[in-house]
């Protein structure tokens, strides 16, 4: 929570969450939600300026993974989430087309049954293998990412537009962990285990939305494997789900 409060501050102002409906184009609101209203990050708005949209952006997600894994072999409450704070750079007279650019922060949640061994001796990080009846009851493994998203918008004309939007954003974990649960002789144990030998920092990929005014449906699949080592476990986050923006 605390990356999303520092994230967040800055943006928001007490009528961030206002909206406004009026059709007519060239009419803009009186609602002014936050520093985003004022500067696209290129230099200050002219007042009379078109709507913009798509600035705070939240996604709930279904967390997978490809490679050594096939596609949606993870579980269904394998849920993460992202959030975006972008600006809308406006290019065309219309409000049409836009490039959105911004600062987010993702949870990368997987609960496949995938315990990850870590052998600092030959800077690895392998899949164990236990032994049958003796595979914990759970087991998650969690990363924490910044990111810088950039995206080219595509939309119709007017308050109730049908959006495209195609992009990528890069990334870097701030942490990762796996965190194993499991019942011996009656007592519940759990295993964390933080951080990984050949452990990639990075993360990028490319990045899709598609729907209609507030909401979207959203994937992004990424290039960058999660361990560096070629010997380690072949995995490659891949995510989608559903958009909001609030403004």
């Amino acid at each position: 929570m605390r990356y999303l409060l520092i994230l967040f501050l800055p943006f928001i102002t007490q009528s961030s969450f206002s909206q406004y409906f009026e059709e007519e184009e060239g009419l803009y609101s009186r609602y002014k939600p936050g520093i985003g209203w004022y500067f696209n990050g290129a230099k200050p708005y002219e007042e009379e300026k078109l709507r913009k949209y798509d600035r705070v952006i939240f996604d709930v997600t279904y967390c997978d993974w490809h490679g050594d894994r096939d596609y949606f072999q993870s579980p269904w409450n394998s849920i993460g989430f992202n959030t975006a704070l972008m600006f809308d750079v406006i290019i065309t007279e219309k409000n049409t087309v836009a490039f959105g650019w911004g600062v987010g922060f993702s949870h990368y949640s997987n609960k496949s049954q995938i315990d990850l061994q870590s052998d600092y001796t030959n800077d690895l990080t392998s899949i164990n293998s236990f032994e049958p009846g003796a595979e914990p009851e759970r087991i998650k493994f969690a990363a924490n990412y910044v990111e810088v998203p950039l995206e080219m918008r595509f939309r119709t004309k007017g308050y109730k537009h049908f959006k495209v939007m195609v992009g990528g954003k890069i990334g870097y974990r701030l942490n990762a962990l796996t965190k194993a649960t499991r019942t011996v002789n009656g007592q519940r144990e759990v295993l964390k285990t933080f951080g990984f030998p050949d452990s990639n920092p990075l993360r990028y990929g490319a990045t899709i939305r598609i729907g209609i005014r507030n909401w979207a449906f959203y994937g992004a699949y990424f290039f960058s494997p999660l361990f560096m080592n070629s010997d380690s476990a072949q995995l490659t986050p891949l995510t989608m789900g559903v958009s909001i923006s609030l403004f």
